[in-house]
């Protein structure tokens, strides 16, 4: 009892600011908060690391549970900030104290890593009867816990390092809670991060996992930047009654419209695209199965190709080899019927989600079609097939590998892929099979195979068959986690989201606070520094449009992966992109201010920088964001006109429709700052 109250006493000295408690307390608290996020998962909703449905109403199951985890990874930020800010007496941390405390986490979790086998940086949590490295069980669990609490270790140190270097120059008034609060909300960023993809080797084997461990890393501190920006924003701008350096707020707006271009379309290029699961599952069940065009007179069920016409029949239930073994793979299966001759043809495809499954029935299913028939590796030139289907020439011009299976009733193709979407990297696997089916085969058959396969062809994803199948694959992470990264992708698709309007308000509160100081200084008419200012914004837009003669940008051009406005390659359209998007959401940010700066004397606001930022932030989420991301989805990008002269008149409308609908809402507040 004495302990307790020993305790409890110790406690409230240090929550009343009295005494710090002693750095063993904090490293205890830590390794206890690290622990229970490696063991309690996994031991509570073991459904989070595979089996789990993702419908929201099972998600809502363990969705506690997910919670219960971000909630301790925050708990364990804060109190690495506590560790290393007392370790330096409370003194702020020096500048080589991070990369040292960074060097030894990361080959603190490099080591036990490598000696499991990792290819890719992951947290094999505890989930009861998994095995991630094939020894004993308790050497694997003990193996699991000490990559795990050591990866999150430097997870925590990538969230709180930008709050340690602020907290040299800025004084925070509460910043164990901020760092916690930071925790939380990147733990599904950061998870997303690791168990989005599966293991990809690089060019030099041994440089896949510290690669991918730094990538996450740095990954993590630029979230933690791009969070600690609106605290920074309102610090500075609050100050202490003087007007912030002209050098700081441009600095901070600039970054500030950096991440706005390129946070959205990083994070989430399903924004716009079709969402933040493309392809959604559904349609990765029969992706590389051949449907109909719709609008046609049999509406999906009519596949037009060079060979003739193949109709769907829709209430066959066919099987092919692929059925032979019991394979695991999500299965679809559909049969063709050419209209011209009658022959029948078959497609069935089988996907996975992990690699191990997928190369084990790889070897499973040749070795049952070896029992079955013949199987002859094979290049298939599918040339006239793809320029028909729309394919470029380069592709259309090289050969893709298969195996081709015969005997006595059937011939036909063996296709696979791997990862085919999201450049590469996301965890889809597939085994497709294009043959003969019944007993009516034609006396060409491989033309009419060559021309269903190029329908849905994917040339840089299919791989040999035969490739892999003598290798074994070391599972050193968990096998599915589709619950887990489902949670985490569905919050950063919403925090990307929020997140976005909230830095573009941050913009407009720090150009108004510059535009504010520059014209107090210089004792300027607001009005005609505003027209000024627009012309000038305008003129910067238009620069890269007229020396690239593009007629494919959208206003505001974000910057999306793999996206080209320009008509060049992704990375060196990346630059004019953001020379158009800089002067462009500028302008968009004058429009907010501008009510501010014109009406400021004549109706004051009492906080009009915080206003400005509420302004900034609600017309970007609620108006600007959505109307310009229909607007890139559905409309064609300029009006029959000279493109250059469209993009301007657009920018002028939305300059204006800006400066509207904050007049209104300054108006509003005004009214409310009066009545109070």
């Amino acid at each position: 009892m004495e302990g307790t109250r020993e305790a409890v006493n110790h406690l409230t000295e240090h929550l009343h600011g009295k005494r710090p408690p002693h750095r063993a307390v904090i490293a205890g608290l830590y390794l206890l908060c690290i622990s229970l996020i490696w063991f309690l998962p996994g031991s509570l909703a073991p459904e989070l690391f595979g089996g789990g449905n993702t419908h929201p109403v099972f998600v809502f199951g363990y969705g506690g549970v997910y919670l219960f985890a971000a909630v301790l990874f925050g708990c364990s930020t804060a109190l690495l900030f506590m560790l290393v800010r007392e370790t330096r007496g409370g003194a702020g941390v020096r500048v080589f104290t991070l990369p040292a405390l960074a060097v030894a986490l990361f080959l603190l979790y490099m080591i036990p890593a490598y000696l499991g086998g990792s290819m890719q940086m992951g947290l094999p949590f505890y989930v009861p009867g998994w095995e991630h490295f094939g020894v004993s069980p308790a050497v694997d669990v003990l193996m699991s816990a000490v990559i795990s609490l050591s990866g999150i270790s430097l997870l925590s140190l990538a969230t709180i390092a930008p709050i340690l270097l602020i907290d040299r120059y800025v004084t925070i008034k509460r910043p164990y809670v901020a760092c916690g609060a930071l925790g939380t909300l990147l733990f599904p960023y950061l998870t997303a991060a690791i168990f989005a993809i599966d293991s990809v080797p690089s060019l030099i084997p041994l440089l896949s996992l510290p690669l991918s461990t730094i990538s996450v890393f740095c990954l993590g501190v630029a979230g933690a930047v791009a969070l600690s920006i609106p605290p920074v924003v309102h610090h500075l701008l609050k100050g202490s009654g003087r007007p912030p350096r002209q050098a700081h707020v441009l600095g901070l707006f600039l970054l500030c419209i950096l991440l706005v271009w390129f946070v959205p379309g990083y994070l989430e290029p399903g924004l716009f695209v079709a969402g933040h699961d493309y392809p959604d599952p559904g349609q990765k069940m029969n992706w590389f199965v051949p449907h109909g065009m719709w609008g046609s007179e049999r509406a999906g069920s009519d596949v037009h190709t060079v060979e003739g016409t193949y109709l769907i029949d829709e209430n066959a239930s066919p099987t092919g080899p692929l059925s032979l073994p019991a394979l695991s793979g999500t299965e679809t299966c559909r049969t063709y019927t050419r209209e011209e001759t009658g022959e029948r043809y078959i497609v069935d495809q089988r996907w996975y989600r992990d690699e191990w499954t997928f190369r084990n029935e790889k070897r499973t299913l040749f070795e049952a079609l070896a029992d079955h028939g013949e199987t002859l590796e094979a290049t298939l030139d599918l040339g006239d097939h793809l320029l028909a289907a729309g394919l470029e020439r380069s592709d259309a011009e090289r050969g893709y590998p298969a195996w081709l299976f015969v005997n006595e009733t059937a011939r036909g193709y063996i296709l696979t892929y791997e990862r085919p979407f999201d450049d590469g990297r996301s965890n889809d696997f597939f085994i497709v099979y294009y043959g003969t089916y019944g007993e009516a085969m034609g006396p060409d058959p491989d033309r009419s195979l060559k021309a269903l396969i190029a329908q849905r062809l994917s040339p840089s994803a299919i791989r040999a068959p035969g490739e892999g199948l003598d290798e074994d694959i070391k599972v050193s992470r968990m096998p599915d986690a589709e619950p887990l990264l489902y949670i985490s992708r569905t919050i950063v698709y919403a925090g990307t989201l929020l997140l976005t309007p909230l830095l573009f308000g941050c913009s407009a509160a720090l150009l108004f606070a510059g535009a504010r100081t520059e014209l107090e200084a210089r004792r300027r008419r607001s009005t005609v520094a505003v027209l000024l200012s627009a012309a000038a914004l305008l003129l910067l837009s238009l620069i890269p449009v007229c020396l690239t003669g593009s007629t494919q940008v959208v206003f505001p051009p974000f910057y999306v992966p793999g996206w080209d406005y320009f008509g060049v390659s992704p990375l060196p359209d990346a630059l004019p992109s953001l020379m158009v998007f800089l002067p462009a959401l500028t302008l968009i940010g004058l429009g907010v201010i501008a009510p501010y700066l014109l009406l400021g004397r004549r109706l004051p606001l009492k906080r009009p920088v915080r206003a400005v930022l509420v302004s900034g932030t609600l017309i970007f989420g609620i108006l600007i964001f959505p109307l310009q991301t229909m607007h890139f989805l559905w409309q064609e990008p300029y009006p029959p006109l000279a493109p250059w002269f469209s993009l301007l008149a657009r920018m002028v409308l939305g300059f204006c429709f800006v400066a509207a609908v904050a007049a209104a809402v300054y108006a509003v507040m005004a009214v409310a700052g009066r009545r109070d």
